[in-house]
């Protein structure tokens, strides 16, 4: 939700504070926040925990978004949008991640995604609560900001104070300080199979330390560039269309109301998505469930393009959402799954941070052609993007079945949990 309240700001901007051009800067900086996050700062918590990034990350977003609201001016506000980008960048990664190592061994897709649901909940509740708050206070953009700040303060008190540290990553640092915390962990969760003092599990000393020799060694090379390539296409349209629906949507109807609306109408979708993806993940595998879900999103994007902003279009909004959703969280459930927990962080990091290369470029060219390119023909160019992730998303797919053939449960320590990574050696990729 909170990069996303920019969104829902833009119609609501005064002509005489921002220019169509620097909406487009707006956004963008957001993106470019993110990708800085991804590939710098979530790959910290591979040395110095999960929890520890998460929490500093959560903090430093709080405090951009209610200086966001105090802005005076673009400029000022393009700085905060671009604190805001670092954080979002930073504990994106990182929450499913957590949630991978803190799941059993059958239940981790399905743990990733849930906390797929919170991206398309927090934009639905964004939009929702945003209309509301638009309506209360007169049209006054910086409420949005100030109701954004209050809700990241709750999630920061509430990740401090109740959030575990992962149980993977304390066995694989194999350290007196690490074993007395998993002690109290596993107290605390009632984890009865956990042993603090078990030898680290080999599959993290195997690994080769760094981006580089890990991501781009021969075992893992083509597994990366696929789920960067494919991440990074499925982002720059996923963001576009949640990004830039309400302001495209406002233009073509002449209703900044209307633009709203189809932008929450789409965030609800995601919300349905996200929800849906989370169920099938208990009996399909996530690449399989990708490749479906990109064709899907293909198809209802075209039907979006040729109809808005009209009532077909309207309906096409929530399926529209529903499917994009699942094509990436699909692409994040797959990624921490490919990967041993010694470069879990950086893998998802930079998967992430790859993908803004897209997502920065792409608000930029929007802005800079928005008053001369049609919504519907922008809608088209989009729809052949996702024709890139689908496509991708299916071969990994074909490549990495084996990752994800279904495994009796573990009954031994939680450290002993076979990580699906182990058989890289063996695997076509």
């Amino acid at each position: 939700m909170d990069l996303l309240l920019a969104s829902y700001a833009l119609p609501h901007l005064p002509d005489n504070f921002i220019s169509p051009s620097e909406k487009g800067s707006l956004i963008s900086l957001g993106f470019a926040g993110m990708a800085v996050g991804s590939l710098f700062l979530a790959p910290l918590a591979d040395r110095v925990g999960r929890k520890n990034v998460i929490v500093a990350s959560l903090f430093v977003s709080t405090a951009s978004l209610a200086l966001t609201a105090l802005a005076p001016n673009i400029e000022w506000m393009l700085g905060t949008r671009l604190l805001t980008g670092l954080a979002v960048g930073t504990v994106t990664p990182l929450l499913f991640v957590l949630a991978d190592e803190l799941a059993s061994e059958e239940r981790r897709s399905l743990s990733v995604g849930l906390v797929a649901l919170g991206y398309p909940l927090g934009s639905a509740l964004g939009g929702l609560v945003g209309l509301f708050i638009i309506k209360s206070f007169d049209g006054a953009w910086q409420a949005l900001f100030v109701c954004g700040a209050v809700i990241s303060l709750l999630v920061w008190v509430l990740a401090a104070t109740s959030m575990p540290e992962s149980p993977t990553f304390l066995v694989s640092r194999n350290n007196p300080a690490a074993q007395k915390k998993l002690a109290r962990i596993a107290d605390r969760l009632r984890l009865a199979d956990v042993d603090p003092t078990a030898a680290r599990p080999a599959a993290a000393e195997e690994v080769e330390h760094g981006a580089k020799p890990g991501l781009l060694s021969p075992a893992y090379r083509t597994r990366t560039w696929l789920l960067w390539i494919g991440y990074s296409a499925g982002s720059t349209a996923f963001y576009f269309v949640n990004s830039w629906t309400p302001q495209l949507i406002t233009t073509a109807s002449g209703s900044a109301e209307t633009g709203t609306v189809v932008g929450t109408i789409l965030s609800m979708g995601g919300l349905a998505g996200a929800a849906l993806f989370s169920i099938v993940m208990i009996r399909f595998s996530p690449t399989k469930t990708g490749w479906i879900a990109g064709i899907s999103a293909v198809t209802i994007q075209v039907i979006f393009a040729l109809t808005l902003p009209h009532g077909p279009a309207i309906v096409a909004a929530a399926f529209l959402g529903m499917t994009l959703q699942i094509l990436q969280s699909s692409y994040v459930t797959t990624c921490t799954r490919l990967y041993p927990t010694a470069i879990r962080a950086r893998a998802e990091g930079l998967m992430m941070g790859f993908s803004r290369i897209g997502t920065i470029l792409v608000p930029l060219a929007v802005g800079y052609v928005l008053t001369r390119v049609t919504a519907n023909a922008l809608y088209l160019v989009a729809a052949a993007v996702m024709v890139v992730s689908a496509t991708l998303i299916f071969v990994l797919w074909k490549l990495t079945k084996q990752h994800f053939m279904p495994s009796a449960p573990q009954s031994g320590p939680l450290e002993a949990r076979p990580d699906t990574s182990r058989s890289e050696g063996r695997s076509p990729v």
